[in-house]
């Protein structure tokens, strides 16, 4: 790579999956990138859910000097809100990369792009609101963070087949499951998988010895309880997760039913990762910060500053709480909108959702703050085995009365949840996010 582009060849793509060869791919991008560049428009948004027509289209659009657009999803009206807030072209059928209506495209030889490093890429991010928020990403910031997880993680990963459950239009989805092994020459398979049994059917069918997983914490903590990976743990190398915090025990637990290296990273669209780790214990809580990646504390505050070069500005700084160990680790103490004043009174929503996990009938929490007028604490609990034996023989009062006393050990009256909801599992968006606002609708 010089100081300007970027160049992927064809041949060195290791597409692991039957029916997808670094022929066909760059049989498609011999099909669009003419196309693209003819075209005038110079945004085009890729809602193409397929990885592999995905990935493809991406690097055709890039190589033809074009900006990406990639939508949170593929609903119609947040299509229709970011073509009008972006101006991003869709195009005539046949050119646009949302039509798959030819997709058997005839194999090409080998192809060379070369992508300017300041090609841009939008990406959609809305966080715990709800309300979508339009983050831009120079190519070559992406480049730097995939060489960065190369440098990191090429001997644990070197061998292994990437296989994702996450979506390919958010950044960690992009990162990890698409330009990390496309540009680094590993081995994997861009099919996603929605569920956790489809990707322990694709491991086991496929003859490769070595995986390295991408997935995230909503996916890997369903698998606690019912984890179809046991029949193909002798092919599980390493897990990669982010989106939020993966919980102590069920990732230990992971790790050692799995015997496999569990990676946790810690970033957001707008940084970038900033951090990563690797628990060994409950009491590891430290985070390891990615190279080129120097953090300090905002002016005043625990709140977290981030200078890095996976991002343009001089510093970032975030909603995060952290506690500084060293110039390598720091700890995350939690979200600064999660301190709340209920009556005149603060509480970290992240701590009562800590205390509320210590419960022994407790698998998973969310809390929020609902009301208007007069503001409360109110809880999502998932239950565990335990806690679904109890509740089949209490009323759900009780059930309300058992967290509520057990919360009072820590908190005043005025300062517990008054509201609870058991729903099966919290609402995790695809991304392994929880949606504050979906939360906060249990309770309407």
């Amino acid at each position: 790579m010089d100081s300007t582009s970027f160049k992927l060849t064809s041949s060195q793509l290791h597409f692991f999956s039957q029916g997808q060869s670094a022929a066909r791919w760059a049989g498609i991008v011999a099909k669009y990138q003419p196309l693209f560049t003819a075209h005038p428009a110079k945004k085009w948004l890729l809602a193409e859910s397929d990885s592999f027509v995905f990935s493809a289209l991406f690097y055709a659009l890039l190589a033809s000097g074009k900006s990406v657009v990639l939508p949170q999803n593929t609903q119609p009206e947040h299509i229709k809100q970011v073509k009008e807030t972006v101006g991003a072209s869709v195009g005539p059928a046949g050119i646009s990369p949302t039509y798959q209506s030819d997709l058997d495209f005839c194999p090409s030889s080998e192809i060379t792009l070369t992508i300017q490093l300041d090609s841009k890429v939008y990406f959609y991010t809305s966080g715990s609101t709800g309300v979508p928020k339009i983050i831009v990403k120079p190519f070559k910031l992406l480049q730097k963070e995939v060489d960065a997880l190369e440098a990191k993680f090429s001997e644990q990963v070197t061998g292994t087949v990437f296989v994702s459950t996450v979506p390919h239009q958010h950044i960690y989805g992009l990162l990890y499951k698409i330009l990390w092994p496309m540009n680094k020459g590993h081995q994997f398979v861009p099919q996603g998988f929605e569920y956790p049994e489809q990707m322990a059917n694709q491991i086991a069918k496929d003859d490769c010895i070595s995986t390295t997983i991408i997935s995230s914490p909503a996916q890997l903590q369903r698998m606690i309880a019912d984890n179809p990976l046991l029949a193909v743990k002798d092919k599980v190398t390493n897990i990669f997760s982010s989106g939020g915090p993966l919980d102590a025990q069920k990732n230990l637990g992971l790790q050692d039913v799995l015997q496999c290296t569990l990676i946790e990273v810690f970033g957001s669209t707008e940084t970038g990762g900033i951090g990563w780790r690797c628990r060994k214990s409950i009491q590891d809580e430290d985070w390891h910060i990615f190279n080129e990646v120097n953090i300090s504390y905002q002016q005043n505050s625990d709140l977290l500053a981030i200078s890095s070069s996976y991002i343009d500005e001089p510093f970032f700084n975030a909603d995060d709480r952290v506690e500084i160990i060293d110039a390598n680790r720091f700890r995350v103490l939690g979200r600064a909108d999660s301190v709340v004043k209920i009556e005149e009174k603060r509480v970290s929503l992240d701590e009562v959702q800590a205390r509320l996990k210590q419960h022994p009938f407790v698998d998973d929490a969310f809390v929020v703050v609902v009301g208007s007028e007069r503001r409360k604490l109110a809880a999502l609990i998932v239950l565990n085995d335990e806690g679904l034996k109890t509740r089949k023989g209490a009323k759900k009062i009780e059930l309300d009365r058992l967290f509520k006393g057990f919360l009072s050990n820590w908190y005043e009256a005025i300062l517990l949840p008054k509201k609870y909801r058991y729903p099966v599992e919290l609402p995790y968006n695809a991304r392994g996010k929880l949606s504050r606002r979906e939360a906060e609708s249990y309770f309407e």
